[in-house]
């Protein structure tokens, strides 16, 4: 078969980009492994309470260190029950249509929380009192 000047071309350049597309998937796989260092170190701070909000107002918070079910109502009939056992916590029952919420798992740490968007309800663990938490004003940073 003859192979003329274009085909050697083309060869080089399927080289060049097999190599871009190496480059390409290691910092890829470089800022993802960065972004889950971030989660598992922000998530593994010390936690102390489960706090329970609806439509952003805290509306139960209890020590981890209780064990036992929290029924959480509300005044339009809807109700969700949370566990807490051993620093664990997971919804146990909701009365929501789609039951989402209970499907959600345990949550241990800080990087994860349950939501039942039925009812506006978020459950989120939060650090021990000592500990220095954002402000919930919605600012961040102030810049002068």
């Amino acid at each position: 078969m003859l192979q003329g000047k274009g085909d050697a071309e083309f060869t080089q350049v399927n080289g060049m980009l097999k190599r871009r597309d190496l480059i390409i998937i290691v910092l890829l796989l470089a800022v993802a492994l960065g972004f889950y260092l971030i989660s598992q170190y922000m998530g593994s701070r010390q936690v102390s309470q489960v706090v329970a909000r609806i439509n952003g107002e805290v509306v139960f918070r209890e020590s981890l260190l209780k064990n036992g079910a929290y029924d959480i109502p509300q005044a339009d009939g809807n109700e969700n029950r949370i566990r807490v056992e051993n620093g664990v916590v997971w919804m146990e029952s909701a009365n929501c249509p789609d039951a989402l919420c209970i499907h959600q798992g345990k949550m241990r740490s800080m990087a994860k929380s349950i939501v039942c968007l039925p009812h506006n309800l978020v459950i989120t663990l939060e650090a021990d009192s000592g500990e220095q938490l954002p402000p919930e004003d919605g600012i961040d940073v102030i810049l002068y």
